[in-house]
């Protein structure tokens, strides 16, 4: 009797064991369940700053291998979280957040990082963390393009108004009293000229301002991309002789619905910019500046490819280049890639900032990438051939 209760007692305790191993299981695959399932990113850390649990979206928005990173010290796998995470860890807050930007991917990106202490359950010291990654890119960027909408809006009302009058003085004064002045003509000259021209440069920053803070809502009809890219290449081309254009398109057409006139401006803005940062560059082995124009099919969507071998784009802040008013270059306004960004994106694409590839011309200067959803009319899967066989047109010195 007394070996038979034995037998049922370990009888007991066994489905005991199990159903509790099951229930284990089970929460484990509803954790992970719920883990895969978020949008944000999630890294477990334990008291030692080891990577214990990585889920889907922390490994496709840090562009990290949830296999590589589990084991490894969250400071070498993931430097710029690392160091929040410390900061957390030290801070002795429940949770601790901060912004930080950093490149995934090869592209400059903005998360806000979020350090959560989980105190061990037997009320121990030891403790563990989880870390959520956001990407904040698209907010942060939508927000300050916001911001300077309204800026826009105000430096127009409240600049060009006096502008007109004080161009209209100057020139007055200088028909008025050309004749009369003998002394210090030059002078005269030179000062009524200067007030008059940087009048015009203000008013022309300020129209450019108001295009910007008004972008006219997209009117979609029915058209082959190839034509608005060869429209606006052209209209850089026959001006610029010394850059050699390299046109890549389809033989089939690249239909859709768009705003052809916007389109026309966004790819336009997009060129002249190649273009001048070809400009006073010194091709030490003596080359001469080219633009590329690609232009297809990739995954469904449609992308446009603008690269030239000018002085490239900086690494630090590449981003800040798509918001208004940032721009490398002494004269430009910094708006012309942020009407750019707004047009491709009113047409539900996206802009991106790259260096020209390593097999373009020894890989020296930028790519600019329009990518557009796929739009209304396009080809069928059947076309993928068709997208290879690219006919090339290369129109060099103004031929």
């Amino acid at each position: 009797d007394t070996f038979n209760k034995m037998l049922l007692e370990l009888k007991s305790q066994r489905n005991e064991i199990l159903s509790a191993k099951d229930l284990i299981d089970e929460r484990r695959r509803f954790s992970e369940a719920v883990l895969a399932g978020v949008t944000a990113g999630v890294i477990g850390v334990d008291p030692y700053g080891i990577i214990t649990i990585v889920n889907r979206s922390a490994e496709s928005m840090l562009a990290i291998s949830a296999s590589a990173a589990l084991g490894q010290n969250l400071s070498a796998v993931l430097p710029h979280v690392g160091r929040v995470f410390e900061i957390g860890r030290k801070s002795g807050k429940p949770v601790y957040r901060e912004q930080v930007t950093f490149y995934r991917a090869g592209a400059e990106r903005t998360f806000n990082v979020q350090v959560t202490i989980e105190a061990g359950d037997d009320g121990s010291e030891e403790k563990s963390y989880v870390v959520t990654v956001d990407d904040i890119t698209d907010l942060v960027q939508a927000q300050r393009s916001s911001a300077w909408a309204d800026v826009a809006r105000r430096i127009a009302h409240e600049i060009k108004n006096p502008l007109t009058p004080i161009q209209l003085s100057a020139e007055r004064i200088k028909r008025r009293y050309g004749k009369v002045i003998t002394e210090d003509r030059e002078v005269f000259d030179q000062c009524t000229d200067t007030i008059i021209r940087q009048v015009e440069d203000i008013g022309r920053m300020v129209d450019e301002f108001s295009a910007f803070a008004r972008m006219p809502k997209p009117e979609m009809k029915a058209i082959d991309l190839r034509e608005s890219l060869r429209e606006a290449s052209f209209l850089v081309e026959v001006s610029r002789a010394d850059i050699t254009f390299e046109r890549i398109f389809g033989n089939e057409p690249i239909k859709g619905t768009f705003d052809s006139r916007l389109m026309a401006q966004a790819f336009g803005n997009v060129i002249k910019n190649a273009a001048e940062a070809i400009d006073g560059l010194e091709q030490k082995d003596g080359s001469h500046g080219i633009i590329r124009i690609q232009a297809g099919r990739q995954n469904g969507a449609i992308r446009i490819d603008v690269i030239d071998n000018g002085k490239g784009l900086p690494r630090e802040n590449r981003q800040r280049l798509l918001e208004p008013y940032m721009t490398t270059r002494e004269k430009g306004t910094g708006l012309g890639l942020a009407i750019v960004k707004k047009i491709v994106e009113d047409h539900g694409g996206r802009l991106e900032l790259h260096d020209a590839p390593a097999d373009f011309h020894g890989g020296r200067g930028a790519m600019i990438s329009i990518i557009l959803p796929p739009a209304t009319g396009a080809l069928p899967r059947g076309e993928s051939r068709a997208d290879h066989e690219r006919e090339t047109e290369k129109v060099g010195n103004g031929v």
